[in-house]
């Protein structure tokens, strides 16, 4: 079901301030048994953009009530939320607007068929030539509407490559076009740290607070390009796929690794439950 601000409709207008400038939040969520997972999180950082992007207006409470409208009629799917500034009668950057209300578009879709073999035996990786750049600009930290260097960088995505990893200037790993990476030592886990070029996932959290609390040591530190051989394992993770095991990081095979696939047990128990 598509829903704009709570009716079915598959449209926007021209002067939506999201088409024009960007000007929006989003998030794409894993709906389980009509459950959408992790909700909180999603809403919170919702909450987090609007208030970095003084959208004024967000309620929650709203937004709650359409998503609930939006998965009626659904079991399992995608649900994709957009929250705009809202639609304007001229053009403009001001965002000074006399009785303007956000746009809340929620659109659902069906879960796309992952390959077995991604979550069994892990995928081959490499690195992005596509770099994110080192910046103190706040706002690229919360999931605007505006992630096109994510998306010219899915232009180098494969069969054989389904995922890879963008680094910043310095070879420092950052992200992967569409996920957040860990890497494993022994009993330890590894995550780059969060800087104004990256988007801390809300897998992300899920996933080190599950690690807090079966006692594994969670270390959030840069790691560079050339360190990849000083870990056991490393996996993707996101809201949708989970965790992808990677086997194969620029022809560095990692072996299958115990500790990761524990982890992903714990996942499923925490999603599937």
């Amino acid at each position: 079901m598509n829903l704009v601000n709570g009716k079915p409709k598959s449209s926007i207008s021209i002067f939506d301030r999201g088409f024009l400038y960007g000007d929006g939040v989003f998030e794409t969520i894993l709906v389980l048994n009509k459950d959408p997972k992790n909700i909180k999180l999603h809403i919170k950082r919702i909450k987090a953009g609007c208030k970095a992007l003084k959208i004024k207006n967000f309620n929650q409470d709203t937004l709650r009530s359409h998503i609930a409208k939006a998965i009626s009629d659904q079991k399992n799917c995608i649900l994709n939320i957009n929250i705009t500034r809202g639609t304007v009668k001229k053009r403009g950057y001001n965002i000074n607007i006399e009785n303007i209300s956000p746009n809340i578009i929620l659109t659902t879709s069906k879960m796309a068929k992952i390959p077995k073999s991604y979550n069994d035996n892990g995928i081959k990786t490499k690195f992005s030539k596509t770099r994110l750049f080192k910046t103190i600009e706040p706002l690229e930290s919360i999931k605007h509407m505006n992630r096109l260097t994510q998306v010219l960088a899915t232009s180098e995505l494969s069969k054989n490559y389904p995922e890879l990893i963008m680094c910043d200037e310095d070879n420092n790993i950052i992200e992967g076009t569409s996920s957040n990476i860990f890497f494993v030592k022994g009993m330890n886990f590894y995550t780059p740290k969060i800087h104004g070029n990256s988007v801390e996932g809300v897998m992300r959290s899920v996933i080190i607070n599950i690690l807090k609390k079966n006692k594994y040591k969670i270390n959030i530190k840069k790691i560079n390009m050339k360190d990849i051989k000083n870990y056991d394992g490393a996996f993707f993770c996101n809201s949708i796929r989970l965790i992808w095991n990677i086997k194969d990081l620029s022809g560095y095979k990692y072996k299958n690794n115990n500790n990761i696939q524990s982890l992903i047990k714990l996942v499923d128990n925490e999603i599937y439950k």
